[in-house]
């Protein structure tokens, strides 16, 4: 009898190890479930976002679209929103909302003649301006000269090496042959073949390099002429300006202010200060750049997206194509 009560007692101790056991991996596999749903869910949120911010974008243009046909005025930073009956779509930077079929939206537009301009041959006059008003900051007018340097030497055609410049031979050494072009600049991202222009010209929180002006492809649009003063950035305020410290603060204080309360700038500094501005446009060029992101009350996940674009109005884009000079989801 005692041989069989040991050998009852031996299976219940391997039931209740196959119990216990069978008892882990369930909850195991329900936590892996759990964690599948959450990562998910997450990234069809993200999915989901991108065909909104398309949606919301298509929809942003029409919106400009309108306005210019129906304002001929495409001054900026001068409109009274608290006095229009209907909502005014300009490049001046202003945050806008959009209920995009239930799903809210933010908007800003900007001009995309915004930024420093290194197309063509202008990247000589463009970088040294940025070192007008500067003459007392000897750190900061050798890294404008390097820029300079490196970028002569990206694309002219010979192989003459300059002081602290870069040929073939160097880029081969860097693992980045076949470079440099010898030619003029195509995309403005070629920059990041030289980091060292990135201490001038640095990407922006989103990774892009916003301070730089867009190059567009032969035929499409012109891009040259005056930045807009409304996505100028304080390093463009500073160096084209001629603003120190604290009259760039109150400066970027105030387009602060215009872009989320609409309080207009020249009402927001002092005459002097805002004379000081003149250097940059407060006209649009007809060329667009939109960013499309989630308000900061919403919380679900939101893949942000930024393109430029021709401007066009209700009768829709010259010849019928809509010409894009960027498209890009962050």
């Amino acid at each position: 009898m005692t041989g069989r009560r040991g050998e009852r007692g031996s299976a219940l101790v391997a039931v209740l190890c196959l119990i216990f056991t069978a008892g882990i991996i369930t909850t195991a596999v329900l936590a892996l479930s759990k964690i599948g749903s959450f990562t998910v869910a997450a990234h069809v949120e993200l999915q989901r976002s991108m065909y909104v911010a398309e949606g919301a974008g298509n929809r942003v243009q029409w919106l400009l679209a309108a306005d210019r046909s129906l304002n001929s005025d495409r001054t900026l930073g001068s409109t009274e929103y608290s006095d229009e009956t209907v909502e005014r779509f300009l490049a001046d930077g202003v945050v806008h909302q959009l209920d995009y079929y239930g799903q809210p939206v933010e908007f800003v537009i900007t001009d995309t003649v915004s930024g420093v301009d290194v197309s063509g041959t202008n990247f000589t006059s463009s970088l040294n301006e940025l070192s007008s008003n500067m003459d007392d900051e000897d750190e900061w007018l050798e890294k404008v000269s390097l820029a300079v340097t490196l970028l002569t030497d990206y694309v002219d055609s010979d192989d003459d090496i300059t002081p602290d410049g870069r040929e073939a031979g160097d880029y081969e050494e860097m693992g980045m042959a076949p470079l440099p072009r010898n030619e003029e600049l195509q995309y403005r991202e070629e920059i990041f073949y030289m980091p060292e222009i990135l201490s001038v010209l640095p990407p922006d929180s989103d990774g892009r390099l916003s301070r730089v002006r867009l190059i567009p492809p032969d035929g499409v649009t012109n891009l040259t002429g005056t930045a807009s003063l409304f996505s100028a950035d304080k390093e463009l305020l500073r160096t084209v300006c001629g603003l120190d410290d604290e009259e760039t603060k109150l400066v970027l204080a105030a387009l602060d202010e215009w872009k989320t309360n609409r309080t207009q700038i020249s009402e927001s500094l002092d005459p002097e200060l805002y004379a000081k501005l003149s250097p940059l446009s407060k006209s649009e060029s007809g060329n667009y750049t939109v960013l499309i992101r989630s308000p900061k009350t919403e919380k679900r996940p939101f893949r942000k997206l930024v393109f430029s674009y021709v401007g066009y109005d209700t009768g829709g884009p010259e010849d019928g194509t809509l010409k894009y000079l960027e498209w890009m989801y962050l």
